[in-house]
């Protein structure tokens, strides 16, 4: 197994383990049709966001229990997200090609600054970035696709809030 798959794989773990830390869904959204475990099933988190392609799967709020947030996306044109910023959780960003074929087939330049000193970094092939609790990060900009992109957000943290600006 390549590193690039093993990145995604560990990420993929990652969200697993942290997601089977709490039950699944907060009180209001737990599941009542008599069976014992229908709370760890949550499926109000799919929408439509604007500048997204298709539906997307968004749980910043203590949906999935536990200690994770996530939120999953379909790119297609360039996207900017231009506020510098940190977080006091562990954050995971992945960037996949969005053939489920081959998700190594990855059609997109993603620049991303990490740290005080704005150190840029290009991206043009599948992988996750790990970015430790208080690492200022940021612009993100999806500066080009040529073929669809997912773009996967983890957190270890039950919520994710909205992050202050930081220079």
């Amino acid at each position: 197994m390549n590193r690039l798959m093993k990145c995604s794989l560990n990420a993929v773990v990652f969200a697993c383990l942290l997601a089977g830390s709490g039950p699944a869904a907060s009180p209001q959204e737990a599941k009542t049709d008599g069976n014992k475990y229908s709370k760890c099933i949550v499926t109000d988190l799919f929408k439509k966001i604007e500048y997204y392609t298709g539906s997307s799967f968004v749980a910043h709020n203590g949906e999935l229990g536990g200690n994770i947030t996530m939120a999953y996306h379909c790119v297609t044109k360039p996207k900017l997200f231009n506020m510098t910023h940190s977080h006091d959780f562990q954050e995971v960003l992945c960037f996949m090609g969005g053939n489920p074929l081959d998700i190594t087939d990855f059609g997109a330049v993603v620049e991303i600054e990490l740290g005080a000193e704005h150190e840029k970094h290009v991206i043009t092939k599948s992988s996750c970035i790990s970015i430790p609790p208080n690492l200022l990060h940021c612009p993100l900009n999806i500066k080009k696709v040529d073929k669809p992109i997912i773009f996967l957000e983890i957190s270890n943290s039950p919520t994710y809030g909205k992050p202050a600006p930081k220079s």
